[in-house]
């Protein structure tokens, strides 16, 4: 049943009204259909639900994000889900979704962190929740958009204490994209993070999702997907780190973290043919396999690694995931000049005010004093409530204007002299991120 977004007669969160991209999204992209009766995506309300920006921060609010999308504790490791592979062999689902363990499927939700394109200006929005339709699966769910970057992830929190997956021979998942039929329009992969800091060094691979198969039984799951530990390859950004071999079984002796990621840079750059707009992919399983048969025979004695709830548990205080880095002194006397010059709802209401210009071919004043203003007048009820917001946004964004100069200059400065530092240690440039 697809149906332009300009005739759903939705009601968006107000942290979406706000931005004023919901009447210029309304009037531009169609909705699609989702695989099953219950999984069909309203374009208007997946916008709204997807830049919320709290929106899957807490159970009670993933739940509800989650059920906009029309989808109605630690795990126990001795109930942790074994099963032989296809292609023989054994695997285990480290998120313990089968387990039979009550609230399982939160706890695996919980696990995941959102790493959208926010990080480097863009306004694409995701999140990991349960599936509100009852299944024991996770479903990743909301919309990549182009502009300023043309990604959406989800990874496991980093861990303090590592996990040690060396004795199996890659990652095993079992999914199925949901909200389209054309995942080849988009470049997934699975990443693996072998190093406990922040920085870039992570390892990706490449795959395709099936299409849920809608002929069968909702609990069925989709044939299981695997990837071994050598087709994962070292990247800075999307670009691939040249002259560097591939990951080893060797360095997953010690692994901080698992994650997706669905993006419109392939292997050969941006892809000419990406499909931005709502995404849905239901997550049955992600894990690890041994393709040794023999070790299949024997399961018993192959020792399951921990799942990641549960390793999770492990960080130490109120830091839930080591990649949030350590809160210093300057950082917190920065926090207010980080947050006015990198606000996510900034860059998402210039990003609408820009799609507005486009549309309705209209300068930068027309479209922030004369549309805008109007917009902000209707959904606030007060022409001089709308006054002040657009006032205080004016001074936001010429704020932010005149200190990222400054930063510009200094993130410039800086990145010369690492390459010049490189340079004279004999090190090979890295590749620029594109």
């Amino acid at each position: 049943a697809n149906q332009r977004a300009s005739s759903c007669s939705c009601k968006a969160p107000k942290a979406f009204r706000t931005t004023g991209i919901h009447a210029a999204m309304r009037k531009t992209t169609p909705g699609v259909v989702a695989g099953g009766s219950r999984s069909v995506l309203n374009h208007c309300n997946s916008s709204a639900r997807t830049f919320g920006k709290h929106a899957a921060r807490t159970p009670s609010a993933r739940a509800a994000f989650f059920n906009l999308f029309g989808n109605d504790g630690a795990e126990d490791d001795s109930k942790q889900t074994r099963k032989s592979g296809t292609e023989g062999g054994v695997s285990y689902d480290l998120l313990g979704l089968d387990s039979g363990t009550a609230g399982a499927v939160d706890a695996a939700a919980a696990v995941f962190e959102r790493v959208d394109d926010v990080v480097m200006g863009g306004v694409s929005s995701s999140a990991m929740g349960p599936d509100l339709a009852g299944r024991d699966c996770l479903v990743w769910a909301g919309k990549c958009r182009v502009q300023g970057g043309g990604f959406a992830g989800a990874r496991s929190v980093a861990l303090k204490t590592p996990l040690d997956l060396s004795t199996f021979d890659g990652i095993a998942m079992s999914c199925g994209f949901e909200s389209d039929d054309e995942p080849q329009r988009r470049t997934w992969k699975a990443t693996v993070r072998t190093q406990n800091n922040r920085g870039e060094v992570v390892y990706q691979a490449t795959f395709m999702p099936p299409v849920a198969d809608k002929t069968k039984d909702a609990n069925a799951k989709p044939e299981e997907i695997r990837i071994p530990w050598e087709s994962f390859r070292l990247v800075r950004g999307p670009v691939v780190v040249p002259d560097v071999p591939p990951l080893s079984a060797d360095q997953c002796s010690q692994v901080f973290g698992l994650g997706l990621i669905m993006s419109r840079f392939g292997p050969q750059g941006p892809m000419p043919d990406f499909r931005e707009g709502p995404f849905r992919l239901a997550l049955h399983s992600l894990g690890v396999f041994s393709s040794d048969t023999a070790a299949a025979a024997t399961a018993a004695k192959l020792s399951p690694p921990q799942t990641l709830s549960a390793a999770v548990a492990g960080n130490a205080g109120k830091k839930k995931s080591e990649n949030r880095g350590t809160r210093t002194v300057l950082t917190f006397l920065l926090s207010p000049l980080i947050a006015l010059v990198f606000s996510e709802k900034d860059r998402r209401r210039k990003m609408a005010r820009a799609m507005l210009k486009k549309r309705y071919d209209m300068g930068e004043l027309k479209a922030r004093f004369a549309y805008g203003q109007r917009l902000k007048a209707v959904r606030t009820g007060s022409a001089g409530a709308a006054a002040a917001e657009g006032l205080t946004e004016l001074v936001r964004d010429a704020a932010a204007a005149v200190l990222t100069l400054p930063l510009r200059g200094l993130f410039i400065l800086v990145s010369k002299l690492a390459q010049v530092v490189r340079k004279l240690k004999g090190q090979k440039a890295l590749p620029p991120m594109k």
